[in-house]
């Protein structure tokens, strides 16, 4: 919850407060109240820590979870409208009363900490809470806590790293960097992920944090300094993704828990997705190189060690070079509906290919070069940037001058460039960027930005012959995919490769 000391003068100071709806933050307080009590009883189940909340399980093993959980420090590194303190509290007093254990005075203010920039969001929080945490007015990533916590659950400020001010900014850079040594800290990182670090900076021995945040860490550049820390030194214990927002606001969000302790191989990572619950281990997390929104979410366990031990299949990048197409920052100003002097064929936007092969006679855009300072951008392939229901790539037969709404592809080796349009265009193509491919777009649209196409799966051969009975598979239109895969030219192209890789 960020006020304007710390935003740019323009920005709106109510920029990031976004509220936890109830129910989110009862699973989050649940979560972090049973990983920590996990770390000190490793033979709790999920089953075992449910009865206990219920006040079902037996009096003598309640109230040792319950003494446990009474000797933890609480912390809300941006408490808001206090739900999170609400909930600590209340189900804390609740169990008490279920298994008649009498509560240490003044528990509620010596373990429960709350932290809140914003003295009008403070003040507001004070008046509504029906407890008595201990609140502080200060900037969480800047205060010197007095106590290590136990438990940290928080849903730090959405705000981006444009919005900050230069200053501010290159300060928390500095600060984390210098704390994070061995870490590299992107200028570009979000504020959230500061408050991330700054937990694990507070977190005691076997402390556990539960955090909702912007999905965006799992497949951008500055958010390898958090995969790559979840990699070697902090233990991930669960990702949540409800397959929707969590809140109305136009940001897609995730729930994670983790312990600040080094991650050993045989940590099990428990993934949620849709109610859909999935383990994957520490040391395939660690080999992980595709998007962790498909490795984690999307991929079927048995695809994974197929993708990584499987030597018929690698990577974009080992085949092809991948360029971005024009821009010419006035659209407007130098595309045109019919020839004119000085311009040249185009392809402008996917829309204007109804197939996979496209030539000069399809053309229905002119680009303007005289004059301009825009680079013309051609290439044989053409990977479309925002993927709906139709082809993958276009075969840019005539190499034509492409706009950005495209990813130029070139081979790197003297291939047949015919061969890999019917590769690139396969159903395994098609699978790859459903499971790998960022979504939330809206409209069902899937989209790999060029770092995800780069790494994305394909088949390595080099000779390979299609069934004669593909003719006319290019010039046709390309359907949704549940026709497609009912077309009998589809299968032609899809069981050479296939039976290749085995």
């Amino acid at each position: 919850m960020r006020t304007s000391p710390i935003l740019k003068h323009s920005t709106n100071p109510e920029k990031g407060v976004v509220f936890t709806p109830r129910v989110h933050a009862d699973f989050m307080v649940r979560e972090g109240l049973f990983w920590r009590l996990h770390q000190d009883f490793s033979n709790l189940s999920r089953n075992q820590f449910q009865s206990f909340l219920n006040g079902f399980e037996d009096r003598k093993t309640g109230v040792e979870y319950i003494s446990a959980l009474c000797s933890y420090q609480f912390q809300d590194p941006s408490a808001g409208d206090g739900i999170f303190l609400e909930l600590i509290c209340s189900i804390m007093n609740e169990l008490c009363s279920k298994y008649d254990v009498k509560q240490e005075k003044d528990w509620e203010s010596s373990h429960v900490w709350g932290f809140e920039i914003n003295w009008e969001i403070l003040k507001k929080c004070k008046q509504k809470l029906n407890c008595s945490p201990s609140l502080v007015q200060s900037d969480y990533l800047h205060d010197q806590c007095h106590e290590k916590a136990d438990i940290i659950i928080a849903n730090p400020p959405y705000v981006r790293q444009e919005l900050l001010q230069p200053d501010y900014k290159q300060m928390l850079r500095e600060k984390f960097q210098e704390e994070f040594l061995d870490v590299r800290l992107s200028v570009r990182c979000d504020l959230y992920i500061y408050f991330l670090l700054k937990a694990f900076k507070n977190l005691d021995k076997n402390g556990v944090f539960t955090f909702i945040i912007p999905n965006s860490w799992m497949d951008n550049s500055y958010g390898e300094i958090l995969r790559q820390l979840f990699r070697e030194k902090i233990q991930l214990l669960s990702i949540t993704d409800s397959g929707s927002r969590h809140f109305k606001q136009e940001v897609n969000t995730v729930i994670i828990s983790g312990v600040h302790k080094k991650p050993a191989n045989n940590n099990q990572i428990i993934v949620n997705l849709d109610q859909k619950c999935k383990s994957i281990s520490q040391e395939r997390l660690q080999s992980l190189v595709l998007s962790w929104h498909g490795s984690l979410f999307r991929c079927p366990s048995w695809l994974l060690p197929q993708l990584r031990e499987n030597k018929a299949i690698g990577k974009m990048s080992d085949m092809f070079s991948v360029h971005s197409g024009i821009i010419t920052g006035d659209n407007q100003a130098y595309y045109h509906k019919n020839k004119i002097d000085g311009s040249l064929p185009a392809i402008r936007s996917p829309k204007e290919t109804s197939s996979i092969l496209f030539t000069q006679s399809n053309v229905q855009t002119w680009i303007q070069k005289n004059g301009a300072d825009f680079k013309i951008r051609k290439a044989p392939l053409l990977w479309t940037d925002l993927r709906g229901g139709r082809h993958v790539v276009v075969w840019n037969r005539d190499n034509l001058p492409f706009e950005h709404t495209f990813y130029g592809l070139h081979l790197k080796e003297g291939q047949d460039v015919k061969k890999w349009v019917y590769i690139l265009n396969s159903s395994w193509v098609w699978l790859m960027v459903e499971l790998f491919g960022r979504r939330g777009l809206g409209g069902g649209a899937i989209r790999l930005v060029k770092n995800d196409l780069v790494n994305l799966p394909i088949p390595l051969i080099k000779k390979m012959k299609f069934s004669a009975n593909i003719t006319g598979f290019l010039e046709r239109p390309i359907y949704n995919w549940r026709t497609e895969l009912e077309q009998v030219d589809r299968k032609c192209v899809d069981d050479p490769y296939l039976k290749r890789l085995g």
